[in-house]
């Protein structure tokens, strides 16, 4: 039988595909293969272990938490240190696992420091050794492969530890003096009348009356300084660039928190000079650090758009000048 010419053939059947569904397939990334139900289990039996191991540090580290104003988002770092981890979630599976033997020393000298800082009295080496003995159990048991994701979320836990007093003191003194005279320079330029001794004030109101205040160690910097150094590293930790980039915007966080921290004095001296010392005493004392994270976030995103206008993207896909019939002039 002769096929007519004006009739189609039929189409061969496949499976039924909408343009709906094929559009969505396109644009769909592959998914990271999940993990089994054994290997859930097993994350969260070596987790209690580890908590259970180091149960005695946890009231302490809350209380400390609780008590000193200075270390008041160290309930915020664990939680943030596990959506580092969630926001990275499909490389982190897709990793290869296997398991490593150097995290087993480490692991090991995690506790070693615990079990040193309780005998010495000194909680930071028995505190530090949480993360340290987590870092070794992921290594020991996921290994390199996972470890170059998870590092950094693991090791961002020890900007949650309070420091010893006595380094605590060596670094907010300089910082109090600091503040100080920044805040003076800056308010002598704008025609007030002050002067500084060390991190003490004498400011003269607008009506003539006079001043003392003292920058406290509260007011040194140090919580801001701890705060943005954990907002610089998770900037850098979330947008992929490269590593030079990476320690910028980490570093970056010391003379962003001084800075704000001189302009927080500043304004709270502003405020006696013109004669509203409730506000500069109360209100500003215990706001100011808030209002400052603010500026904190823009200056942040100056630097990584700075930094980001730095790097020259090539377009591989493109076709050479020659190719184009195009040739540069010598």
């Amino acid at each position: 039988m002769n096929e007519n010419p004006g009739q189609a053939k039929p189409a061969s059947r496949g499976p039924a595909t909408s343009l709906t569904d094929l559009a969505a397939a396109v644009g769909r990334p592959p998914s990271a293969p999940g993990l089994s139900r054994r290997t859930w289990a097993k994350i969260a039996i070596l987790a209690a272990l580890l908590a259970l191991l180091n149960r005695w540090q946890f009231r302490p580290l809350a209380e400390s938490w609780i008590v000193d104003p200075n270390w008041s988002h160290g309930f915020l770092i664990p939680l943030f240190s596990l959506y580092l981890l969630y926001a990275r979630r499909e490389e982190l599976l897709s990793a290869r696992r296997r398991p490593c033997l150097w995290g087993l020393p480490i692991l090991l000298g995690g506790m070693a420091l615990s079990v040193f800082g309780f005998h010495r009295g000194t909680w930071w080496f028995s505190q530090l050794g949480i993360p340290i003995m987590l870092f070794g159990l992921v290594l020991y048991q996921a290994g390199p492969g996972v470890m170059r994701i998870a590092w950094l979320p693991i090791l961002y836990l020890v900007l949650a530890m309070p420091i010893p007093e006595i380094l605590y003191v060596k670094i907010s003194l300089p910082l109090q003096n600091f503040a100080a005279r920044g805040a003076t320079t800056f308010l002598q330029l704008c025609g007030v009348e002050m002067g500084v001794t060390a991190s003490r004030l004498d400011v003269v109101s607008r009506s003539g009356a006079e001043n003392s205040l003292t920058v406290a160690e509260a007011c040194s910097g140090i919580r801001s300084l701890i705060a943005y150094i954990a907002l610089g590293v998770a900037w850098a930790y979330l947008e992929y660039r490269p590593i030079w980039q990476r320690l910028v915007l980490v570093a970056a966080a010391v003379p962003i928190a001084i800075f704000l921290n001189v302009a927080r004095v500043a304004i709270t001296c502003t405020m006696y000079v013109i004669d509203k010392p409730e506000l500069g005493r109360d209100f500003m004392h215990e706001v100011a650090g808030m209002v400052m994270l603010a500026p904190a976030l823009v200056l942040f995103w100056l630097l990584s758009w700075v930094l980001r206008s730095l790097v020259i993207e090539v377009d591989e896909d493109a076709p050479p000048a020659a190719a184009s019939g195009k040739t540069n002039a010598p």
